[in-house]
């Protein structure tokens, strides 16, 4: 068994920075650091636990950190989960330890050298963004760690790793729908980012509902957004700058629904009576901006308590089927869509 001397001897470094970073310290030269988890990972080097201390699982949250705003609206929807996933471990009798993704893709050499040497029983992937998700994959992959994601791939990706997800394509094609049925003829969908799973997959719901629906291609149209509510923002001021307004609006997520019915309304749009618009989430706010937002509500709670549960199964019997389950998010009708609430 490799100890901190060795450790050390090939880092080229003293004993004290090795204990140090293998603690989680962030005093020591990032380079530094590195080389010692470099080599900590190539001796196969485990922490040892003590008697009493409770099995980890890692939440990886595949977010990436545009901009400080943006990160901080990343981060509150993680939270969405992280309630119901830590409740449902400590009740099970897991820690939890917590890593958020980088814009690149890549992982920091901590966690790199934490599931190398498997200092954690099982993991979590929490978000939607591909290159991010694909690089946690793989390093667990390659360690044989077990792992659940809580989101869905799209519709034409095969794939065997286990997911407990809502259905973003079945939710997309309802909140579109609900729209057509009240008479729109002119549509638009402010879409999520192209590299997030969740958003590729409500946007092929909107497409097929608006095929269903009988609408041809000029009464159709897609903003590109980015989750955020500053695109919302700006997909408002360019629909009322141009004075093009389409009947009815879906937006692949609330914020940015939030952000496009701010915008419209200082132009003295009126939701709804000159735009209909939908979003999807049902986050906090949805409820108290006026008027209401009505959405597709993901069920936050039902899907962490699930994935967490289902997880540790995965690891106390290893020998399981990967499993893949679908929750139906809930159609919500407020204000904004033209119903009253009810």
């Amino acid at each position: 068994m490799p100890t901190l001397r060795d450790i050390a001897k090939l880092s080229g470094t003293s004993l004290a920075t090795v204990s140090r970073v293998l603690n989680g310290q962030r005093t020591v030269n990032p380079e530094l650091a590195a080389k010692v988890l470099k080599a900590a990972s190539e001796l196969g080097y485990e922490k040892q636990r003590g008697k009493h201390e409770k099995q980890t699982i890692a939440v990886l949250v595949t977010w990436p950190s545009i901009s400080p705003s943006q990160s901080q609206r990343d981060s509150q929807y993680a939270m969405m989960y992280l309630h119901s996933i830590y409740v449902t471990a400590e009740k099970l009798g897991y820690h939890l330890v917590f890593h958020f993704g980088t814009q690149e893709g890549s992982i920091n050499p901590f966690l790199q050298w934490q599931i190398s040497t498997k200092q954690f029983e099982g993991a979590l992937i929490v978000g939607s963004y591909f290159d991010m998700e694909k690089t946690y994959i793989h390093h667990l992959q390659h360690a044989n760690i077990p792992f659940f994601r809580l989101t869905k791939p799209p519709t034409n990706f095969h794939t065997l790793h286990s997911y407990v997800a809502v259905d973003d394509y079945q939710g997309g094609y309802k909140a579109t729908s609900h729209l057509l049925s009240m008479g729109i003829t002119n549509i638009l969908h402010l879409a999520g980012p192209q590299t997030s799973r969740d958003a590729l997959e409500r946007k092929e719901g909107f497409l097929k509902a608006c095929e269903d629906h009988g609408l041809s291609k000029n009464q159709i149209s897609i903003f590109q957004g980015n989750f955020h509510e500053l695109c919302g923002e700006a997909c408002g001021e360019k629909l009322a700058k141009e004075g093009n307004l389409p009947d009815g609006i879906f937006a692949a997520n609330d914020m940015m629904a939030i952000g496009c019915m701010r915008a419209l309304k200082k132009r003295g749009i009126k939701i709804p009576d000159d735009v209909r618009l939908i979003g999807f989430d049902d986050i906090m706010l949805a409820s108290y901006v006026e008027p209401g937002l009505s959405t597709i509500r993901v069920p936050f709670d039902d899907l962490a308590q699930m994935a967490t549960e289902e997880l540790v199964k995965q690891i106390e019997f290893p020998v399981r089927k990967n499993t893949r389950v679908l929750l139906e998010g809930e159609l919500l009708i407020r204000d904004s869509c033209g119903y009253k609430s009810r």
